[in-house]
């Protein structure tokens, strides 16, 4: 594969160590001059014409004649070439001070949990991760992680005993709100790299939306960092929600970035490391020595000067090697698959789909393949080919994949997208965020007078359903399945208030502070994080949402728990389908 990273660093770097030593061209340029000026003057040439000389004469002609004398004299041009030590990189630091600063930005949507990666896309890239961190040993890395929100799970270190659990914890339900905006990493990313000269950014998702592509654009024509994206992904298995391998290409065309798609073995790993340090040798600083780059030279040399005095060995070893080559056999190679937790039907995608998709692209827009589907009543291809993310949430939501529905509805970044995603979330039984994102809606000054009305309508249903589930929850206080028995960050959707226990003073001290007045002191701050439990995921779920409060002060949040298809009993108004012109 043509790697312009290595050719470009190459061009702008390559220079001699020991330039001196290129002087011995002079004498040696000499030296040939005079061998072939009495190459050409034979004895016999002022006596025998041409023609007869060629004929009457014995010994080799052409590029025969004196052959190990012109091998010795390349040997010798070679020699003075590795005597001078050309060179267009710089030593690795064995400290690894030197290593190029990477910030990945992991997609941390639902989108994300998707399994044609196994065990799933989420976990393989955290695999990827890791491994990645093994390889730059030494090098500084932050975590960057984002899904309607974008949040620091872990600064620019090199301690990777410190940024493995952290990253082990990074699951969809940590994170405040809901969505896939890309965008928002942006200033996150500036924060961390700083401007830092030779920085990476490593972006692994499954896909961007138009506005990120716009957005990452611009950000990186300014800036001194270069973009890679691993593709989570297999766009050869058919899932709910496919791999966007096309955003991915054209966001790399925007930020002259470059798509490096998850294999099975460890050679996305070694392109992304070798892309990282080049980058860093190119526009970094670096204190440290020219590597002397003479080395294959020297091997050349070695086999040149060993057979230059045999007849006919240049001959003879090529057909020995070529022999050699052709008849060693090609061993195979084992690849090792994650198994999943959960057996998940993978259906491949044919050749023949692709030849077909291919036809389809060339008359239809994707949106008008996702509506051709969508009269067809196939909801779910339907969201496969959907771009609008409104369009693509309608069909999950008739496909009754409500998870992925809501996703896109907030994505759709609208009061109608909001007003749709509260339907997802209340067909998922999480009552509680529904309610609360009609709140938000109910609150806004500039709905129309129909949204309204039907915000009004789901808002007085979803109450009704919350009460009900607190004098549910109110007449069990006290028992094991009591509000007394709660869990956070579980897979169970929250389908109401709770009732609050009774405790005595002497047991409790219920202390009310804003995320300001933990943030802003470090005595408070220290206090706070002795009480959060040692697991990660809820230390992090904390922070991003004290982050967000922070950030956008008043802004409402999106409860991100797991929870399980479910049916309510509301009766609230249904996304609609539009027709695509």
């Amino acid at each position: 594969m043509f790697d312009s990273l290595l050719w470009q660093q190459f061009f702008t770097q390559f220079h001699f160590i020991r330039p001196w030593w290129l002087i011995c061209f002079i004498p040696f340029g000499v030296i040939i001059f005079l061998r072939w000026r009495f190459d050409t003057k034979s004895e016999l040439s002022d006596i025998i014409p041409q023609h007869l000389r060629e004929v009457l004469t014995i010994g080799e002609q052409g590029w025969k004649k004196q052959l190990p004398l012109k091998l010795l004299a390349v040997c010798t041009a070679l020699g003075i070439i590795v005597c001078a030590g050309p060179s267009w990189q710089r030593e690795a630091s064995p400290f690894g001070e030197d290593k190029a600063a990477m910030v990945v930005v992991l997609d941390n949507s639902q989108s994300m949990l998707e399994k044609d990666l196994p065990p799933s896309r989420l976990e393989r890239s955290k695999q990827k991760i890791r491994d990645l961190l093994n390889l730059r040993a030494g090098g500084k890395t932050g975590l960057v992680v984002y899904a309607g929100s974008a949040h620091t799970a872990m600064p620019l270190t090199q301690d990777s005993a410190v940024f493995a659990p952290f990253l082990a914890a990074i699951t969809p339900d940590i994170m405040p709100t809901a969505g896939k905006f890309a965008e928002k990493t942006l200033p996150v990313i500036d924060n961390l790299l700083n401007g830092s000269p030779g920085g990476t950014v490593l972006l692994v998702t499954d896909g961007v939306t138009p506005k990120a592509i716009d957005a990452y654009g611009e950000f990186f024509k300014d800036k001194p960092y270069q973009l890679l994206i691993l593709a989570a992904g297999n766009p050869d298995i058919a899932t709910n929600n496919p791999i966007d391998m096309k955003s991915l290409n054209q966001l790399a065309d925007k930020t002259d970035g470059r798509v490096i798609t998850t294999t099975v073995d460890d050679s996305d790993l070694k392109t992304l490391n070798n892309a990282i340090e080049r980058n860093m040798q190119i526009n970094g600083e670096s204190a440290m020595p020219w590597k002397d780059m003479s080395h294959p030279f020297i091997i050349v040399m070695a086999v040149l000067m060993l057979f230059w005095f045999r007849k006919g060995w240049l001959v003879q070893w090529c057909l020995i090697g070529a022999f050699t080559i052709g008849m060693t056999p090609h061993q195979a190679q084992a690849s090792v698959y994650l198994k999943a937790e959960t057996k998940t039907k993978v259906v491949e995608i044919s050749t023949w789909d692709k030849v077909t998709q291919v036809w389809m692209d060339l008359w239809l827009t994707p949106d008008q393949q996702g509506q051709r589907q969508f009269n067809k009543l196939n909801y779910l291809e339907a969201a496969k080919h959907f771009e609008d993310p409104m369009r693509k949430g309608i069909a999950y939501y008739y496909a009754a994949e409500y998870k992925l529905a809501q996703s896109e509805f907030v994505e759709a970044d609208s009061d109608l997208g909001l007003y749709y995603a509260a339907s997802a979330l209340a067909r998922q039984r999480e009552y509680v965020a529904a309610r609360s994102l009609l709140r938000q809606l109910d609150k806004k000054a500039d709905l129309s007078p129909e949204l309204r009305k039907n915000v009004e309508h789901n808002l007085k249903v979803i109450l009704g359903i919350v009460d009900d589930v607190n004098r549910m929850s109110k007449s069990q206080t006290g028992t094991a399945d009591g509000p007394g028995n709660s869990r956070e960050l579980n897979d169970e959707p929250q389908t109401g208030d709770g009732a609050e226990e009774q405790a005595s003073a002497e047991e409790t001290v219920k202390q009310n502070m804003t995320a300001e007045q933990i943030l802003g002191s470090d005595e408070l701050a220290n206090k706070w994080l002795k009480k959060v439990d040692a697991d990660p995921k809820f230390f992090l779920s904390r922070k991003f949402m004290l982050q967000l409060q922070q950030d956008v002060p008043g802004k409402g949040s999106l409860s991100q728990s797991s929870p399980e298809n479910g049916t309510s009993n509301s009766q609230s108004n249904l996304p609609k389908t539009q027709e695509v012109q």
